[in-house]
């Protein structure tokens, strides 16, 4: 019971959080009451699809499915009215970003303490303790040196699920691409070989954190 009580909070969070910054960018191509119908109208269609959605083995899993469709709603409902499928693409981008950014602080604040690769080490693993967690999610460990991060996805719920909706080319080019940012956010670069969503085996994290500058110019 409590877990269906804190999920519901956390959605219904989700959900405030997600239209107040959806009007702050859909603002800029629809009008005020377009935007208001377009926030009602994907809302509607999650309603509908979240009785299809199964619960995962972990809350975090759980979450972040009815995440995905949240997000495949809003693109759907982008698209019903009109819009392309790159410029529907690059406005929920823009929005998940916005949102995106506030995980990473929260994340990167409560890591914060040891050099820049320790900094770094756990704030990727509070992601993967929660809610990329397993054994909703699937991962593999990877030599990690004191010059990078490294570890493999090799199960992930949210691209099954958009998958399953035919929105994989949709899921890689926000949920995916949203790792590149939050590597910036984070004072890293994030190098990758592929993801599950864009067809490979498993998406591999190597995650390096800039080198820094002494007084001198050195490295």
């Amino acid at each position: 019971m409590f877990k269906k009580i804190f999920k519901r909070l956390i959605l219904y969070g989700f959900k405030i959080q997600a239209a107040t910054t959806a009007k702050k960018v859909l603002i800029h191509s629809y009008k005020k009451e377009e935007v208001k119908e377009i926030l009602r109208g994907y809302w509607g269609k999650y309603l509908k699809s979240r009785l299809e959605i199964p619960a995962l083995p972990t809350l975090g899993g759980t979450l972040m499915v009815h995440l995905a469709a949240m997000s495949t709603a809003f693109f759907q409902e982008l698209t019903s009215r009109g819009q392309k499928k790159e410029a529907a693409t690059q406005l929920f981008y823009d929005i998940a970003w916005k949102i995106y950014v506030k995980m990473g602080e929260l994340s990167w604040w409560l890591a914060e303490r040891g050099n820049r690769y320790q900094h770094l080490l756990r704030a990727t693993k509070l992601f993967r303790k929660f809610p990329f967690n397993s054994p909703s999610y699937g991962w593999q460990e990877v030599l990690s040196t004191s010059t990078n991060v490294s570890f493999n996805c090799v199960k992930c719920p949210v691209a099954e699920y958009f998958q399953s909706k035919g929105l994989s080319e949709f899921c890689a080019a926000t949920w995916c691409a949203l790792d590149y940012p939050l590597a910036e956010m984070w004072d890293a670069r994030l190098e990758r070989t592929g993801s599950i969503a864009g067809g490979a085996e498993k998406c591999d994290f190597k995650w390096v954190p800039n080198q820094i500058k002494t007084n001198d110019g050195s490295l």
